[in-house]
């Protein structure tokens, strides 16, 4: 073999094993700066990109926590930081956040169709449904990355999702719940039938609109829904996540006279958490989505409340 086809070769083989991206710094909420960076890993022979947002209250002298945000079906890693605003709280909080963009279309040609997203949550959607692809093994292998190379604490991983980003979260509470310290699942619910025995063991949120119409808060096909799937109902969802917990009662408190707080404190198993928003719809709560309004984020933040509920769980 020639010295210039093994020098080929190597460099070849050092590309498709690294991690490849663009890096900027931003100026924070806090008035600091931060570090910013779009990144490409291979999993499974594919290639994967998110976006790491290190603000400069996470410092290094203590390894800082992770927040993982997925975004919703049909969107990706980009809209959603626009939309959750996590950023900011990252900024007051010294957290790093991770965004991670699911599977678009194959063979789509504009950069706007195969930017259209999904996960593989289980039953939904999309493409990354019909191509079997293994989120869970992605994000898995996001998570080991992130402590490699940014030193988080792996006692304290926490997931949120929108919509199929939140189908997803709950599909990685029950198959990887050894990585996964709490999950803050906003209008999207369980799309898998099975959990592991130690998924009760993960700390859950679940914020839903009553008047959800693309995940109806009663289960079913939402008449506003792309994803072709009847979704399972926020009250099995929650059968479902709390059955091995041995909760008490739930307590419940209605704040506002919009938002119904439902807490299942349990003694096999962290703590379940509900909150049903009155009138709610399918959006990000305190979001900047193009579905948004005033109203929706004039009592809750769903990324303050995602912050606020899982700074309490370490592994």
């Amino acid at each position: 073999m020639s010295y210039f086809f093994r020098t080929v070769m190597l460099i070849s083989a050092l590309l498709i094993t690294s991690t490849t991206g663009c890096a900027a710094t931003v100026s924070s909420g806090n008035g600091g700066v931060a570090e910013k960076k779009s990144l490409q890993m291979l999993v499974d022979g594919e290639t994967r990109s998110f976006i790491v947002y290190k603000p400069s209250s996470a410092t290094t002298s203590q390894a800082p926590p992770l927040m993982i945000v997925l975004h919703g079906g049909l969107g990706n890693a980009a809209a959603m930081e626009r939309t959750s605003g996590m950023d900011n709280v990252a900024d007051k909080e010294g957290f790093i956040v991770v965004y991670p963009n699911g599977t678009g279309p194959r063979y789509a040609m504009r950069r706007q169709v195969k930017n259209r997203r999904t996960w593989n949550a289980g039953s939904c959607c999309g493409p990354a449904v019909r191509f079997n692809v293994d989120d869970v093994a992605f994000i898995s292998n996001l998570i080991d990355k992130m402590q490699r190379e940014y030193g988080i604490d792996p006692r304290r991983v926490y997931v949120a999702g929108f919509s199929n980003g939140a189908m997803l979260a709950y599909r990685l509470a029950c198959e990887i719940p050894e990585k996964i310290t709490a999950i803050i699942a906003v209008s999207g619910t369980l799309a898998v039938d099975s959990c592991s025995d130690k998924a009760n063991q993960v700390a859950v949120l679940h914020i839903h609109g009553e008047m959800d119409d693309n995940v109806p808060y009663k289960g079913g096909m939402g008449h506003n829904s792309r994803a072709g799937v009847r979704h399972r109902s926020v009250e099995e969802t929650v059968r479902m996540m709390t059955a091995t917990r041995d909760c008490a009662p739930p307590k419940v408190e209605i704040l506002h006279g919009v938002i119904k707080h439902t807490t299942y404190t349990c003694t096999s198993g962290a703590p379940f958490e509900l909150i049903t928003i009155k009138n709610g719809k399918h959006v990000w709560p305190g979001g900047h989505g193009r579905r948004n309004t005033p109203e929706d984020g004039r009592y809750i933040s769903a990324s303050e409340a995602a912050w606020n509920f899982a700074k309490k769980f370490t592994k």
